[in-house]
Parts: structure tokens; sequence; C-alpha cells
């Protein structure tokens, strides 16, 4: 039976879900399977908003990546900007200089490394931490970096679990040094001279902590404010409207509550659960074996934004994808209900990216599942929402038909995954500044080329947007036919685009130096339309041979194959 939006709204219920793994240690090897749609009958079934794919504006980054600072056999798991400076962590020994193959001009680097986001260029920012860190986040004044994850060393020093560094030498500060006991941490959040750990953990400076703890930024003296989750703390943002410590991760339980799992907002001086909160009345992605969750956290001027994924839950997926909710109240503002597990989010204010393996969606009214998944690990969406969901046909997935939907931008980078984490995926986090932002993940390459670890995009790349029409020569080929006296009928495949939706295409007929006839019409790598053009001057008798162009919104053209056709003419 169809559950409309509104009657979601103030659901408690605990949904679960089967994917791909963001496993339990997140060191489990991603696996993939295709799952059958349950039908829905028509009476059921909500249609989305048209589709809500769009041309990208001046606000979204163009798909040409910028030669950047990369890593060797590792991954960056995490990101934070001050300034210019780009800090980014995981578990990699080295960085390698820009553009260069594996093996090449590499400085060491002990899973933490620092670059401009401008340049590309590594800085001198080299602490030598013995495991992986998976959080980082910069003090209030910006001269500090907070480190955590699983590590017992920093520069020679015992550390447990969390480090403060200096923000340009990347030393110790002495003074700030908590002793964390657990697995790790892997969230940190800033709030004046309050830090708070997430993670998974049980004691912090000798005090029961269970995952959730708050220091000193000074001292490192820990405060009263003691929440507990029953499973880890993957990510923490301070809400924009300054109340409430805002965790997600893959607990099923709060304070003891355990109608909410996966997100909640907690008082940030009591560490109270908000039950009223809007998001966490909506969205439930945990499950009690910790199998489920939301990966990541994000906030602008006015909204908190995450992402959410799960891995062999018995019952209902409940997200995967990402969601947007207003700063204070919590309320939804939109729903991306793509399915594939989404990992990393950055809102610029204007655009919010995302890292994940999208391979349906057509709840938006994009790309439909294949019978062998085909996967996008990058997506760039409206901060506002534009549109309807429609309705989710696949029964292992929450149905979220009817609820508010963002547009999603025509961008769509070429990833090659890597396997350093036992995931098999691409971006993992990722962080910007100015017209920039940064991804940092496992991936290999980008767009064919040498692109490993960490990559830039920028809405304005060195020398203009160069990323063209997919589609060309001998693999974009033509034909030709005469519809009627002294008329031929041209038609073609459409063609693709990483970051335009919209290409113009021209009819060339050899011999002329002006096109014969034009159309614009949008295509995509799913949904290649044929093109049909007109040739209305065709000559008598005589072998016409054509040819046609598609140009993108920036100027990048590409020609087909060239086509003949004789016959009648006027």
């Amino acid at each position: 039976m169809k559950v409309g939006w509104g009657a979601l709204l103030g659901k408690f219920k605990v949904f679960g879900g089967r994917r791909r793994s963001i496993a339990l240690g997140w060191a489990a090897l991603l696996t993939v399977s295709v799952i059958a749609a349950a039908p829905a009958s028509a009476a059921d079934v909500v249609p989305p908003t048209g589709s809500l794919l769009v041309q990208r504006s001046a606000d979204v980054v163009t798909s040409d990546p910028i030669p950047t600072v990369q890593i060797d056999d590792g991954y960056v798991w995490a990101q934070t900007t001050i300034g210019s400076t780009v800090f980014a962590v995981g578990d990699f020994d080295n960085a390698r200089e820009a553009s260069t193959g594996t093996g090449g001009a590499r400085t060491a680097r002990a899973n933490a490394l620092a670059y401009d986001i401008q340049s590309g260029e590594l800085l001198p920012f080299a602490p030598q931490v013995n495991g992986a860190i998976k959080a980082v986040a910069a003090s209030a004044d910006g001269e500090r970096v907070y480190i955590g994850g699983s590590f017992t060393s920093v520069n020679g020093e015992d550390r447990w679990n969390f480090a403060a560094l200096d923000a340009t030498t990347g030393e110790l500060i002495p003074e700030v040094a908590p002793i964390v006991g657990g697995t790790g941490v892997y969230a940190i959040a800033v709030d004046g001279p309050n830090i708070y750990l997430g993670g998974s953990f049980t004691q912090v400076n000798g005090s029961g902590r269970k995952n959730l703890a708050a220091i000193d930024d000074q001292t490192a003296t820990l405060a009263t404010w003691a929440p507990q989750t029953d499973h880890q703390v993957d990510a923490m943002v301070m809400d924009p409207a300054g109340a409430k410590v805002i965790v997600g991760g893959r607990f099923s339980e709060v304070n003891g509550n355990s109608s909410i799992g996966g997100i909640a907002a907690l008082d940030k001086t009591s560490g109270a659960l908000d039950e009223r909160w809007g998001v966490s009345r909506t969205i439930n992605n945990s499950d009690a074996t910790g199998r489920a969750g939301i990966f990541s956290l994000a906030v602008d001027a006015s909204g908190v934004y995450g992402t959410g994924w799960s891995y062999s839950v018995p019952g209902t997926v409940q997200l995967e994808g990402a969601f947007a909710a207003e700063a204070g109240t919590g309320e939804v503002r939109w729903i991306s209900d793509c399915l594939g597990d989404s990992y990393g989010v950055y809102s610029t204010g204007d655009v919010v990216y995302t890292t994940n393996h999208m391979h349906s969606c057509e709840t938006m009214g994009m790309q439909e599942a294949q019978s062998t998944e085909t996967y996008r690990h990058s997506a760039a969406f409206t901060t506002d929402a534009r549109g309807t969901l429609g309705t989710q046909t696949n029964s292992r997935f929450q149905d979220w038909g009817g609820a508010p939907a963002p547009a999603q931008y025509a961008w769509s980078p070429t990833w090659s995954i890597g396997n350093s984490t036992g995931l098999s995926q691409a971006g993992l986090s990722i962080t910007g500044a100015g017209d920039l932002i940064s991804i940092g993940g496992e991936f290999v390459s980008v767009n064919g080329g040498e692109f490993a670890g960490l990559v830039r995009f920028s809405t304005s790349p060195p020398g203009g947007a160069k990323d063209g029409p997919r589609l060309a020569d001998a693999q974009w080929a033509p034909t030709a036919e005469f519809s009627g006296p002294g008329q031929v009928e041209v038609s073609i495949p459409g063609n693709w685009d990483r970051d335009d939706l919209t290409l113009t295409y021209d009819l060339w007929r050899s011999g002329t130096d002006t096109p014969i006839d034009s159309v614009a019409a949008d295509g995509t790598e799913w949904d290649q339309t044929a093109i049909v053009l007109n040739d209305r001057s065709a000559r008598l008798g005589m072998q016409q041979e054509y040819t046609v162009t598609a140009t993108d919104a920036a100027g990048n053209s590409v020609t087909s194959a060239p086509t003949t056709v004789t016959g009648r003419g006027r």
C-alpha cells in the first residue's frame, strides 16, 4: 500500500536495508548484486515531477579534473579547509606530484597531508601518525587542526585516537592530549572552546563515555556532556542555528531512545536528545546490527546535509542517497533517493555535492536500473527543492514517493574505482574553498587521467571548460535518406557530455560553410534519443555527403563520421 509523504513525517519505525558494504569495520569487501523490482499497481505509482536533471549552472564546477597532489596505494577518508589550505587524512604513506604516474616524485606523508587548493601543491604540514585517520576538523581560530582515528602515536609521542596539531607545522599541541579508549574517534565538531568527539569508544580520560564526548580545547578537560549511542558515530556537525550538535552514524539507539537512529540532534550543553528535530522524526537509517547509517554530514548557513548507506540488512532500506534539512528545526527540505550508497557531502551554499555509487535514479526521472549495474560516482544538487520524487517500485527500498526533491545538475566525471579500503569505491569526502572543490577517496584516475586519491574541480578551470561531448568520428555515425523531392533527412543517435545536458547539433553538407540545419536537444549517457536534421535543398542526382557536429555550452565540439546519399533531388 502506498504511504504518502505526509504520513511518513513523525514516523519512528526503524528501517533497515540490504546493500553494499560500508561494512562493519569500514573494511569489508563491497559486494554488488542486482535486486529484483517488485511491481506496483498503476494506482499506487506516483510519477516524479518530470526529469529532475537540469543543465549545469555557473555555480557548479565543470567536469574538468585539475592536476592535484596525489597519493599512492591508500585512501583519503576525510578533509577540511582553512582558508585555501586543504587538510586531507586517511591511510597513505606518501604524496605524489600532480599528473605523475604511480611511483613517481613521491614525498613521505604518514596518513595526513595539506595542500593549497588554488595551486594543487603540497604544503610542509607533515605529522607522523601511526594509524588510519578518519576525522579532521579546524579550531575556531583556524590555528589548529584536530585529528581522530585509530592510532596510538603522533610525531613519536603517545596519542590515543585523538590529537591536536599546529595547522602550519603539524607539530603537536602538547596540552591537548586526551586519552580516548576504544576502537577510534571517527567524527569531530568544534564550537568555540568545545571539541565534540564521536566514534566507537568507551572512555575518555578514564571516565566512561559511550561513543560521544566533549573536551576543552585548551586543556582537554573532559566535559560533563555525555550522550550515548549503541553503535558508532561517524559524522558530527554543529547546527548552523547554534544550539545543537548533529550526529550521524550506524546507531539505532540514542540516550536509550530506540525510536531514533542513524541521525540525531543533541543539545550542545546538556547532551539531551531533541526528539522533535525534523530529520530524526523522518529518517531512521539504522538497524540493530549497525549495518546501515548516515555516512557524513555537512552544513551551510541555512541547512544541514547528509548521506545514507546500508549493507545486507533484512527488511527495507530507508535511504541510500542524500537529504537536506533546515537549520534549527531540522525539517526535511528535500530527499534524493537515487539507489546506491552515498558517502561524502559538501555544500557551497548554492550547490550540494555528494560522492556515491548511484546506479538507479528512476524516482527522479533519470537513469533506470540496469541488469548489469552501471555506476555514477559523484553528483551535484540544488540546495532547494525543485520537484517531488516518484514511487520507488523496488520493494527492498523505502518508497519516498511524493517527497520534495532537489534538481540534479548534469555533472558526472568518470571515475576509476580503487581497492585500498575494500569498499571498491571512488570518492569518499569533499571540501572546498571559493570556486573550487576537493574530492578525496581511493580512486585511481578521473576522466582517464592521472588523478589518484585527490582531485580538484572548479567553476572556472584553467584554460576554460574543455570536457566536451563524448561521442565522435566512427563511434558516432549518422544515416541519411531522401524524405521527399529535394529533401534529405539525417538521423543520428543523441550525444552526451559529462557536464552539459543540452547540446547543439548542426548538420553540415560537404561544400557548404554554414550549417544546413540546427537543433538543440538534451542527452545523457543513459538516454541518447535520436536527433533528426533535414536538408531541404538537396541537389538533383548528386551524391550528398553529410556530417553532424555536437557542441556544448562552452563551445567544445565533436564531429560525426560522414554519411552519403545519392538519388532524388530537385
